[in-house]
């Protein structure tokens, strides 16, 4: 959580901004954020001026002001307001801004927020959490679905980070397993699970989890991401934190395939990290041609 010091929460000045406005609060009550930006995007064809983005303006800081009014040695607060298309607009904010985390909601069932949430996680360089309308604001048991890769093991530190400064949250990390170029035979089963179970311990075995307790469950299934939201519900998580794949300059910007799925899919809230050295810089991301044909630049 080190990382996360420049927090950005895109606000719709609908009436999901004060669910997200607290859950922003709890997000900075964990006590790493420096500066929190809520930044609201006014349409370029509205016509309003720097009147109107004044008085927007003083709105969100007065929303934002009563939210976080109560968090023991707070961030700095602050509050802009910007024209033209929504994720253009966002994107270049949080590049030019250098920011760390970008908090973003949709409204249960809104299609269009949840492809604003992939474009951002896809194309932003920095880490996205996506929490659905009326989230509670806590964070008490967290699932970091893993691969075994380097990038899962910076996404089981993310996680043991969160359940750390979280106080009592509980951290599972969750493999899923399927193998279906092998003809299966009585007890293949346990076998394969005995496979998974040490390549876990392996795995684990370097990575500083901060004195957190992870709980590895395994899970068989041909389809990772349904696996992953079953087990999600069945225990409990209310965050599912998963990586971005960011191998080279150009990976920096596209999704995993099954992070891809789950930010459309997820009925709870999912924090997609974009892992160090996959950053890229504002002019590589409004630019490079790639950028724009991976899923368009407007909602």
């Amino acid at each position: 959580m080190h990382r996360f010091r420049q927090l950005a929460v895109g606000l719709s000045r609908q009436e999901s901004d004060a669910g997200l406005i607290r859950y922003a609060a709890m997000i900075c009550s964990l006590g790493t954020v420096q500066d929190v930006r809520f930044v609201h995007v006014l349409p370029a064809a509205s016509g309003k001026g720097s009147a109107d983005h004044g008085r927007v303006q003083a709105e969100l800081h007065e929303s934002a002001r009563q939210s976080l009014a109560g968090i023991p040695g707070g961030p700095r607060v602050s509050c802009d307001v910007l024209s033209g298309p929504l994720t253009d607009q966002l994107l270049a904010y949080t590049a030019q801004q250098q920011i760390d985390l970008l908090l973003v909601g949709h409204g249960r069932g809104q299609s269009g927020r949840r492809a604003l949430a992939r474009r951002l996680a896809m194309k932003a360089p920095c880490s996205v959490w996506m929490a659905p309308q009326d989230s509670p604001p806590q964070v008490s048991a967290i699932l970091a679905p893993v691969d075994f890769s380097e990038h899962a093991a910076d996404t089981v530190r993310v996680a043991c980070s969160l359940a750390r400064l979280s106080g009592a949250a509980r951290c599972l990390a969750l493999h899923v397993y399927f193998n279906e170029a092998v003809v299966t035979y009585e007890g293949y089963d346990a076998v394969l699970r005995g496979q998974e179970e040490e390549a876990w311990q392996k795995f684990i075995a370097p990575i500083d989890c901060q004195g957190v307790a992870v709980t590895p469950l395994f899970e068989e299934s041909s389809h990772v991401a349904h696996a992953i939201g079953r087990v999600a519900e069945r225990e409990g998580a209310d965050l599912i934190v998963m990586g971005t794949r960011g191998r080279s300059r150009s990976a920096a910007i596209l999704l995993g395939s099954v992070t891809e799925e789950m930010i459309i899919d997820a009925k709870v809230p999912l924090l997609a990290i974009k892992h160090f050295g996959a950053r890229i810089g504002v002019l590589q991301a409004l630019l490079d041609r790639r950028f724009f044909l991976a899923g368009g630049t407007h909602t």
